[in-house]
């Protein structure tokens, strides 16, 4: 196996560079969705819209029971 780079400049900024400050942001919403699945995994639960507001997640918790309990 060969590991190899490959630059490419950006062609929108005068220097060709590229903004990296993004880069360790873009799996944490993934991850925190995920947790919050599988925290409600035992009702159920397996999807969660984003954002995850704390409304949300309680009329999900309340729904499922209603649901479980109606079973």
């Amino acid at each position: 196996m060969t590991v190899e780079t490959h630059s490419t400049p950006c062609a929108h900024t005068p220097m060709g560079v590229k903004g990296c400050g993004e880069v360790g942001t873009i799996g944490s919403p993934a991850a925190v969705m995920n947790a919050v699945v599988d925290a409600l995994a035992h009702l159920g639960v397996n999807h969660v819209d984003m954002p995850a507001t704390a409304n949300r997640i309680w009329r999900i918790m309340q729904t499922s029971s209603l649901l479980r309990a109606a079973e």
